[in-house]
Protein backbone atom coordinates (compact mmCIF):
# COMPACT_ATOMS: atom_id res chain seq x y z
CA UNK A 1 0.00 0.00 0.00
CA UNK A 2 1.30 3.44 -0.88
CA UNK A 3 1.89 5.82 1.97
CA UNK A 4 1.34 9.59 1.98
CA UNK A 5 -1.71 9.41 -0.30
CA UNK A 6 -3.69 12.41 -1.52
CA UNK A 7 -6.81 12.16 0.66
CA UNK A 8 -8.80 15.37 0.16
CA UNK A 9 -9.09 18.60 -1.75
CA UNK A 10 -10.11 22.13 -0.72
CA UNK A 11 -11.67 24.77 -2.93
CA UNK A 12 -12.04 28.42 -1.89
CA UNK A 13 -15.50 29.93 -2.35
CA UNK A 14 -17.13 33.25 -1.64
CA UNK A 15 -20.69 31.89 -1.95
CA UNK A 16 -21.15 28.31 -0.75
CA UNK A 17 -24.68 28.02 -2.18
CA UNK A 18 -23.42 28.97 -5.66
CA UNK A 19 -20.52 26.53 -5.33
CA UNK A 20 -22.96 23.79 -4.26
CA UNK A 21 -25.25 24.44 -7.23
CA UNK A 22 -22.35 24.53 -9.71
CA UNK A 23 -20.52 21.38 -8.58
CA UNK A 24 -23.70 19.36 -8.11
CA UNK A 25 -24.95 20.32 -11.56
CA UNK A 26 -21.67 19.96 -13.45
CA UNK A 27 -20.04 16.98 -11.68
CA UNK A 28 -23.00 15.36 -9.89
CA UNK A 29 -21.23 15.72 -6.52
CA UNK A 30 -23.25 15.74 -3.30
CA UNK A 31 -22.38 19.01 -1.53
CA UNK A 32 -23.40 19.39 2.11
CA UNK A 33 -23.49 23.00 3.35
CA UNK A 34 -22.06 23.73 6.79
CA UNK A 35 -23.50 27.22 7.24
CA UNK A 36 -20.84 29.93 7.21
CA UNK A 37 -18.15 27.34 8.01
CA UNK A 38 -17.96 25.91 4.49
CA UNK A 39 -19.24 22.84 2.73
CA UNK A 40 -18.28 19.19 2.28
CA UNK A 41 -18.11 17.76 -1.24
CA UNK A 42 -18.72 14.04 -1.67
CA UNK A 43 -17.47 12.88 -5.06
CA UNK A 44 -17.77 9.19 -4.23
CA UNK A 45 -19.88 7.06 -1.86
CA UNK A 46 -18.81 7.13 1.80
CA UNK A 47 -18.99 4.92 4.86
CA UNK A 48 -20.46 5.91 8.25
CA UNK A 49 -17.31 7.93 9.07
CA UNK A 50 -17.56 9.78 5.72
CA UNK A 51 -14.51 7.99 4.26
CA UNK A 52 -14.65 7.12 0.54
CA UNK A 53 -15.66 3.52 -0.15
CA UNK A 54 -14.40 3.41 -3.75
CA UNK A 55 -10.69 2.70 -4.30
CA UNK A 56 -8.90 5.89 -5.34
CA UNK A 57 -11.87 8.09 -4.48
CA UNK A 58 -11.34 11.29 -2.53
CA UNK A 59 -13.76 13.85 -1.18
CA UNK A 60 -13.13 17.40 -0.16
CA UNK A 61 -14.64 20.67 0.81
CA UNK A 62 -15.09 24.36 0.30
CA UNK A 63 -13.66 26.98 2.62
CA UNK A 64 -14.30 30.72 2.87
CA UNK A 65 -12.24 32.62 0.31
CA UNK A 66 -10.03 35.18 2.08
CA UNK A 67 -8.40 36.76 -0.96
CA UNK A 68 -8.49 36.67 -4.75
CA UNK A 69 -5.22 34.75 -4.71
CA UNK A 70 -6.69 31.75 -2.83
CA UNK A 71 -6.44 28.62 -4.98
CA UNK A 72 -7.69 25.04 -4.73
CA UNK A 73 -5.36 22.70 -2.90
CA UNK A 74 -5.11 19.10 -1.84
CA UNK A 75 -4.19 17.24 1.31
CA UNK A 76 -1.60 14.50 1.75
CA UNK A 77 -2.08 12.05 4.62
CA UNK A 78 0.94 11.32 6.79
CA UNK A 79 1.47 9.27 9.93
CA UNK A 80 3.30 12.16 11.59
CA UNK A 81 2.94 15.80 10.58
CA UNK A 82 5.85 16.68 12.86
CA UNK A 83 8.24 14.29 11.11
CA UNK A 84 6.96 15.23 7.64
CA UNK A 85 7.43 18.97 8.31
CA UNK A 86 11.04 18.28 9.34
CA UNK A 87 11.59 16.38 6.08
CA UNK A 88 9.96 19.20 4.09
CA UNK A 89 12.26 21.82 5.60
CA UNK A 90 15.33 19.59 5.13
CA UNK A 91 14.38 19.19 1.43
CA UNK A 92 14.03 22.95 0.86
CA UNK A 93 10.34 23.46 1.57
CA UNK A 94 8.76 25.78 4.14
CA UNK A 95 6.10 25.48 6.83
CA UNK A 96 3.26 27.87 5.96
CA UNK A 97 0.80 27.00 8.75
CA UNK A 98 2.07 24.97 11.72
CA UNK A 99 0.37 21.78 12.89
CA UNK A 100 -3.04 22.47 14.41
CA UNK A 101 -5.95 20.35 15.62
CA UNK A 102 -9.11 19.99 13.55
CA UNK A 103 -11.49 19.00 16.30
CA UNK A 104 -11.83 15.28 16.94
CA UNK A 105 -10.73 14.35 13.40
CA UNK A 106 -7.01 14.95 13.57
CA UNK A 107 -4.42 17.55 12.62
CA UNK A 108 -3.47 19.70 9.64
CA UNK A 109 -0.52 21.84 8.57
CA UNK A 110 0.25 23.71 5.35
CA UNK A 111 3.61 23.71 3.60
CA UNK A 112 5.18 25.15 0.47
CA UNK A 113 7.43 23.13 -1.79
CA UNK A 114 10.60 24.74 -3.18
CA UNK A 115 8.55 26.12 -6.11
CA UNK A 116 6.15 27.91 -3.74
CA UNK A 117 3.21 25.52 -4.26
CA UNK A 118 1.20 25.35 -1.04
CA UNK A 119 -0.33 22.05 0.04
CA UNK A 120 -1.84 20.58 3.19
CA UNK A 121 -0.74 17.72 5.40
CA UNK A 122 -3.34 15.60 7.19
CA UNK A 123 -2.80 13.34 10.22
CA UNK A 124 -5.72 11.29 11.52
CA UNK A 125 -6.50 11.44 15.22
CA UNK A 126 -5.16 8.42 17.09
CA UNK A 127 -8.00 6.29 18.42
Amino acid sequence: MAKNKVVFFEIPASDFKKAKAFYEKVFDWNVELWGDEGAMAYTTPVDQEHNPTEPGGINGGFYQRKSKTDQPSFGVETGSIDETLKAIEKAGGKVVTPKHATGEWGFMADFADPEGNVMTLWEKAKK
